[in-house]
């Protein structure tokens, strides 16, 4: 064998070598290039997956924001409404009482007859020769209450006993309570035939009897009716008594072992 031969096997045998040694390298880098990809492309589905998720989180969030400006809205109307209905609430009970006034919260028990409306028994007792005043929650006047036979009898403004003084209008024209007519209308009696009294004049208590205390709204003048010497007035009474048990109990000398606010 020549030295030619020697060295034309000794160059072969390194090619072979450095052919060999080259493809690992090439293999390895393209391994390690398709794990980038791999990786990266994971990635990117992991990013877009999470961005999606996101805008339609994002969408019922806004669609729940939504329903909470629509009930929101809602209460605020409710709200609105409410808070009107009280104003003219407030607005009807401005009574105008006196210092140092007593009331307390009185319950019907029964009728006094059962075939009459007008009259009833309360729960708690009032001072014998003394006649109180009964008054809605809403502050409107609704009769008179005496004691009968030691028991506190209300005679309701529907009742023709149902006497107290009134001023009508901003002339404050008196006049007298005595019961109802037939349609539920207060008639007031005794009012001097020369005061000037209209249509849609309030009529409030006068305090004048004692019974009242100043200013109860009682109702409006609805007719006129003219006498010899006086006249009736008809008023639409603002307290509805029938079928009614809550009222408060106004007196000047309620018995202190009766009294509560």
């Amino acid at each position: 064998m020549n030295k030619k031969f020697l060295l034309f096997l000794l160059v072969i045998t390194i090619a072979i070598l450095y052919l060999f040694s080259v493809e690992k390298l090439i293999s390895k880098n393209l391994n390690t290039l398709n794990s980038s990809i791999k990786s990266n492309y994971i990635n990117v589905l992991v990013l877009m997956n999470e961005s999606v998720n996101k805008y339609f989180n994002q969408l019922d969030y806004i669609e729940q924001l939504k329903n909470e400006n629509i009930r929101n809205l809602q209460y605020k109307l409710l709200y609105e409404k409410k808070s009107k209905e009280l104003q003219e609430i407030n607005k009807n009970i401005d009574i105008h009482i006196e210092p140092k006034l007593i009331y307390k919260k009185v319950r019907v028990l029964s009728y006094f007859k059962f075939n009459d409306h007008s009259k009833v028994i309360l729960d708690k007792k009032i001072k014998e020769n003394k006649i109180s005043a009964l008054i809605t929650y809403d502050g409107f006047s609704a009769g008179i209450v005496v004691n009968k036979n030691n028991k506190s009898i209300a005679y309701l403004n529907q009742h023709k006993r149902c006497n107290y003084t009134v001023f009508i209008g901003e002339t404050n024209t008196p006049g007298i309570t005595s019961g109802i007519q037939n349609d539920g209308n207060i008639i007031v009696k005794y009012v001097p035939i020369w005061k000037d009294v209209k249509i849609d004049d309030e009529v409030i208590t006068s305090s004048m009897d004692s019974i009242f205390p100043y200013g109860v709204k009682v109702g409006k003048v609805i007719d006129i009716i003219i006498h010899e010497n006086t006249k009736n007035v008809i008023v639409s009474p603002y307290a509805d008594t029938l079928g009614n048990r809550d009222y408060y109990l106004y007196s000047k000398k309620i018995e202190d072992n009766n009294t509560s606010n």
